[in-house]
């Protein structure tokens, strides 16, 4: 799956937390919030997506991001940073994508306060050439670590890898 330093996240999340180290960041780096989710198309060779048009749509409770791109020419990238307003606890979305050798790559991450996960609940849709091809809905749930960071915790999505299949037809 994708690499990502969320260093710029951490340094603007932590910040306002009133963290006490003098880094401004709370977060341990093996800090693995981030969700991970495969698409896959089941008529590609590898999972590798057919060549078209496509959007890709991820919608949590508080945010949404859509994003086009052709294939073959396109490598589909996406990095995506927004805030979202929740009652008292205003949060951010991160998403980032890229189109591989075994299909699209995502990285969903949500942080709420000193709390970093992915989403409860999101959505992934994927059309192709006008028409949506699939919508899958996920409810991960998460584990915190062993080990608290001092200011910030940092959930682990557990369980199975979060795939999404563009059927073959």
């Amino acid at each position: 799956m994708l690499q990502r330093t969320w260093l710029l996240g951490l340094v603007i999340a932590a910040a306002p937390l009133g963290c006490n180290k003098s880094s401004g960041i709370c977060m341990t780096p093996g800090c693995e919030a981030s969700v991970p989710v495969a698409v896959v198309d089941d008529g590609g060779p590898g999972g590798r997506l057919r060549p078209g048009a496509y959007t890709f749509r991820v919608v949590t409770d508080y945010a949404e991001k859509s994003w086009s791109c052709a294939l073959p020419a396109d490598d589909c990238a996406l990095d995506f940073f927004t805030d979202f307003a929740d009652g008292e606890d205003d949060g951010t979305l991160s998403v980032l994508a890229r189109a591989g050798e075994t299909g699209l790559e995502l990285e969903v991450l949500e942080t709420r306060g000193n709390i970093w996960s992915g989403p409860a609940k999101f959505v992934v849709a994927v059309e192709r050439d006008g028409v949506t091809v699939v919508e899958e809905t996920f409810e991960p749930r998460y584990e915190e670590p062993l080990v608290p960071d001092a200011c910030a915790v940092c959930l682990k999505r557990k369980g199975a890898d979060l795939v999404v299949h563009v059927p073959a037809e």
